[in-house]
């Protein structure tokens, strides 16, 4: 016997190991031939499709539509189809906020546009309605009634889609006016070429007279009804309404000037967050230029939240920490009204303005600017804010020199302030 001989027990035995050591490499290969079998399936399904929608889309592309209809049509639907698949995609939402989605780059996703009153391809990042939180928390007032109230919040609940909504009405009813609705991109040229300010009429605020007016609470002001009503396309009548505005006692609601933000040079301040801490600094990272080096529709409607200090308006959904609003409401009860007369109400005639105006004047609240009438000085001079504190000692030694308001000199004020009332609007007025 060989000593490499095997007798037949052991030869036996060690067939059957080999048997099953070749049956079991044999099922791994099975294993791993299905595994790789599946996988490719997979991989080969995904580039399938895609060459399925590349095939398409080329087909669309480079074809002739009246070459075949029907193959068209079948290739029109598929391209359609994959790019409604990739936008999904991309507006799927893969976390919340504020009660809305938020897709992978941080947007928010239709169901926040389409409560917003937004076009499906408007794109308003989570962090903008952050910082509109963060403003609202920390502007002058509300940081000064937190503190002396001893609280954290003073909001309990931002209703941030209604926020966005009456902002953007209003933006658009302005940009409207000078571009078509659809338009998306703007060059420095276009924003150049937009009017010098507007005013606005129907906004909605504090009215102590109405005891259930609930922004007597909140604070907010309420512009779901705010429309433009005059457009000032020169400087001259920015300086004009102003003017109006402040010898009219700061009475004439929805005349005074405002750019909206809208300019050039407020807009490249937007994007340098050119402001104080407590004000509404948006992250303008998430609104870039195009690759012509235009803006972005979404960067204006920043710029316009901005120049509007981006605080929250009114609405049932925004709610005041408890213990803020039962000290606002006490504070509600002890507050009367200033005079205030929208100025649509005075050119529809429903307030006899200049009535009204001369009872002010009569009234001596007017004074001041009748002295400074009287004397012809400019009414930058004769304000406070514009440097005018030397008027203000020389009116002051007038009127303890016993100087007083003479009929003749209110009735030629009053009609001197509706005359250039009446011309302003006549030039600016939206028909």
């Amino acid at each position: 016997m060989s000593i490499f001989g095997i007798n037949d027990s052991s030869s036996s035995a060690y067939s059957s190991i080999l048997s099953k050591s070749k049956e079991n490499k044999e099922n791994n290969q099975v294993k791993f031939a299905n595994a790789m079998i599946k996988d490719n399936v997979t991989k080969l399904s995904g580039i399938q499709t895609q060459n399925t929608f590349t095939l398409a889309k080329n087909e669309i592309l480079n074809s002739n539509p009246l070459d075949n209809p029907l193959q068209n049509s079948i290739y029109a639907l598929k391209y359609k189809q994959g790019e409604i698949n990739k936008q999904s995609e991309t507006n799927q939402a893969v976390s919340m906020a504020y009660g809305y989605g938020v897709d992978s780059q941080g947007y928010m996703t239709s169901d926040f546009n389409k409560a917003a009153g937004l076009p499906e391809d408007f794109k308003i990042h989570k962090s903008t309605l952050e910082e509109i939180e963060r403003a609202a928390e920390n502007s002058a007032i509300t940081s000064g009634i937190k503190e002396y109230l001893g609280v954290d919040k003073y909001y309990t609940n931002i209703d941030m889609a209604d926020t966005i909504k009456q902002y953007y009405n209003l933006f658009s009813n302005a940009l409207d006016k000078s571009f078509p609705s659809n338009k998306t991109s703007f060059s420095e040229a276009d924003l150049e070429s937009l009017p010098k300010g507007y005013s606005v009429s129907g906004i909605k605020t504090i009215d102590f007279n109405d005891p259930n007016n609930r922004m007597n609470i909140t604070h907010l002001k309420d512009l779901s009804e705010a429309s433009v009503a005059n457009i000032y396309r020169t400087s001259e009548q920015m300086k004009e309404a102003s003017s109006l505005y402040i010898q009219s006692g700061l009475s004439i609601s929805g005349i005074e000037g405002n750019n909206f933000g809208l300019s050039l040079q407020d807009l490249k301040e937007t994007y340098t967050n050119g402001g104080n801490d407590w004000e509404f600094n948006p992250d303008m990272s998430v609104y870039s230029k195009n690759e012509k080096g235009e803006y972005p529709k979404e960067a204006l409607f920043m710029s316009f939240l901005r120049a509007n200090g981006g605080q929250p308006v009114e609405s049932s959904k925004t709610t005041l920490n408890p213990r803020v609003e039962a000290y606002n409401t006490a504070m509600a009860k002890e507050s009367f009204n200033g005079f205030h007369i929208d100025i649509d109400d005075i050119m529809t005639g429903k307030v006899d303005f200049t009535s009204l105006l001369k009872a002010d004047a009569l009234g001596g609240w007017l004074d001041g600017h009748i002295y400074a009438y009287e004397n012809g000085v400019k009414w930058q001079d004769s304000s406070i804010g514009y440097g005018g504190a030397w008027f203000d000692r020389q009116f002051n030694q007038a009127k303890a020199n016993g100087w007083k308001a003479s009929s003749e000199s209110i009735n030629s004020y009053v009609a001197s302030v509706m005359d250039r009332l009446n011309n302003l609007i006549n030039q600016t007025r939206v028909v």
